[in-house]
Formats: C-alpha cells, structure tokens, sequence
C-alpha cells in the first residue's frame, strides 16, 4: 500500500489532509506503516493537527506554500556584502526563494556580475584586476569599491521582493494553466497562473540571465527562447500532458507554430514543444496584469487548531476526538478545514 498523502524529506515527514476525520486516517496509516517498519519518532519534535506547518523554510497551509517570516527576517537586516564570500552567502540565501519572486535573475544581475572574474559597465564598475587572471575571485576579495548604486538598488529590491512575496498556490491538475512568458537583453522571465475564485494565482515564478551568445539574438528569437525554456526547461512538471495557454506582448510570437521561416534551433525549439498542448495569445503590454496584486489578496479565514489531546486519543485508539470541548463532528463542518502534522524520526 502505497501512502500518496505523505511528503517525507530525510527524516521530516508531512501528512495532510482537508478534514479533521481525512487526516486522522491517515496520519493512523502513517503511524501503523512507521510501527511496521520498526521506526520511532521524536514526539517534542512533532506537530499534530495544525493549520499551517513550517517546512522546509516554507509555510505549508491551505491558501498554498508562501515563505518562512523567521527566515525572512534575518533578510530584512541582512547588511551589505564586503567581499566575495559574504555576497555569495546572500545571494545563496535569496535563490532557495527566487520561485517567490518575479524576475529574479534581472534583479540579481549587478550582484551576479560582482562575482564574475571581468564586470562590465552595464552594472558594476570594471574591475582592475588582471582580466586573464585564471580561476574566480577570491573568498575575501573586497567588493566595496565596485559597490554601485545599480547594485545597491538590486540589493535593496530583493529584500523588499522577498519580505513581501506572494503566496503561491498550489498546482490543480484539474484546472487550466495560463502561462505569460517575456523576454529582454537582461534575461528570460515567465510566470505560471492558475484561476481561483474568480483571479488568477501565481503558481510559480521562473527567470534566467542570458548566456553571451542569446545577447546577440534578435527580438523574435529571444521571446522563442522565452517560451521553449519555460515549457521545456522549467515549468514541464506542470504542463506535461496538460492543456495550457502562453500570453505573450510579442505579437509575431503568436505564429511561430504555423510559420515556415524558422532556423535549425527555431525548428529544435518547435520540436521540444510539439510535446506539449497549448494556444498562443497575444497581450498587449499596456494590459499586463500585475502578478503582486492578484496574490496578495487578504485571507480571512479564521483558523482553530487541535491540541495534544486529540492526537493522543487518536494514538490511543480511543473514540473520544475532543478539541477545547467541541466535538469532532461539529469541528469536520467547519469551512475551507485544512489540518497538517509533521513528525520527526528520532536518531
């Protein structure tokens, strides 16, 4: 017997379910398989019955997977990087959460370019050190006096971008998906939407820098680029055997699949999609939808967790469910119910 309703990493186990009588189901089916196997787990590192868990640096609730506030507070002090090895560590720390933030490689790309051998005048400043130089810059090696106001601004931007980031939805492989992909000389960006309640909902964010040669792509070629790598390369988990549609502002982009002037990689790339199901739709730029206010929409959904007691009932193998003298039953009618637990292996 399989159990589809776990996610386990390492030794951290989640199990989820949409009501109180679903989860108790199969958080016993995940005890019984764990007591078969012989395994024990830590009960002061458990969590039973929550609305929301912390896991993996993220916060896991019904509304979807948004990032950890704990985390995000060393972020919003976090000081300006002196050298190598202390940007390295904040720009390290910012892309475990780059999928939150639209357009993150753009953003980063004065940062990123401090840590290449040569910079250009494009962002930071050209660095006097010996350009044939072989290997990457030193650990220690001093960046304050290549610190721009272009690198300045990115670095105040991904702070701001990732203490006010959006919550993600969850991916419904029942619902359409609406792809709005873009492109311009700093890189690629794309983000994946799915509809609820009437708007849509960033499922995730995806975004790349240009390699040299992409730089010298024209117009057309560049926007296709946008759109083979974040089917193909990004976002095929999701789309694969899905029906979606791709929004573009390249108007000229909408007749690629039927257009006969293509090269040997644009005839590549169409082979990589033909894979895939989708219908291209122009947009024009004037009515793009911002992707940070359709998700930062308030949730008013009041929350009520279940104490120790319930768990160690169910533990028990008693009948008696009882929540702050609420009855389960009473409880399992509650509205938008979304109850988590983790656990813990002991060493």
């Amino acid at each position: 017997m399989n159990l589809i309703e776990v996610l386990v990493y390492l030794d951290d186990i989640i199990v989820f379910g949409k009501t109180l009588e679903e989860h108790e189901q199969r958080l016993e089916k995940v005890l019984k398989r764990l007591h078969e196997e012989g395994l024990k787990l830590s009960l002061e590192k458990c969590q039973f019955c929550l609305p929301s868990v912390t896991y993996l640096g993220h916060v896991v609730s019904a509304e979807g997977v948004s990032t950890d506030p704990r985390k995000l507070e060393a972020v919003a002090s976090w000081p300006r990087p002196r050298n190598v090895t202390e940007l390295r560590s904040f720009l390290g720390f910012c892309s475990y959460y780059r999928r939150f933030v639209g357009g993150f490689a753009k953003i980063a790309q004065p940062l990123n370019k401090l840590l290449q051998k040569e910079t250009t005048e494009e962002g930071c400043k050209v660095s006097d050190r010996n350009p044939s130089a072989p290997g990457p810059r030193k650990a220690k090696e001093s960046i304050q006096g290549e610190w721009t106001s272009q690198c300045e601004g990115a670095f105040v931007k991904l702070k701001e971008n990732l203490t006010r980031a959006p919550v993600l939805a969850y991916a419904d492989p029942h619902k359409p998906y609406e792809l709005h992909v873009d492109a311009s000389r700093e890189g690629l960006g794309g983000v994946l939407y799915q509809e609820y309640d009437g708007l849509l909902r960033p499922v995730a964010y995806v975004s790349r820098s240009l390699a040299p040669s992409e730089k010298n792509y024209p117009t057309h070629k560049l926007e296709f680029l946008a759109l083979k790598w974040a089917v193909v390369d990004k976002l095929k988990d999701y789309l694969y055997g899905a029906e979606f549609v791709i929004k573009t502002d390249n108007n000229p982009l909408t007749y690629i699949l039927t257009t006969a002037k293509l090269d040997a990689t644009g005839h590549r790339w169409l082979a990589a999609l033909s894979g895939f199901r989708f219908s291209l739709k122009y947009r024009p730029g004037v009515n793009n939808r911002d992707a940070d206010a359709l998700s930062r929409r308030p949730y008013t959904t009041e929350w009520t967790q279940v104490t120790p007691d319930g768990v160690q009932a169910l533990c028990q193998g008693t009948e008696r469910r009882v929540k702050g003298g609420v009855e389960a039953e009473a409880m399992e009618s509650w509205p938008r119910l979304f109850l988590s637990s983790t656990v813990t292996l002991r060493n």
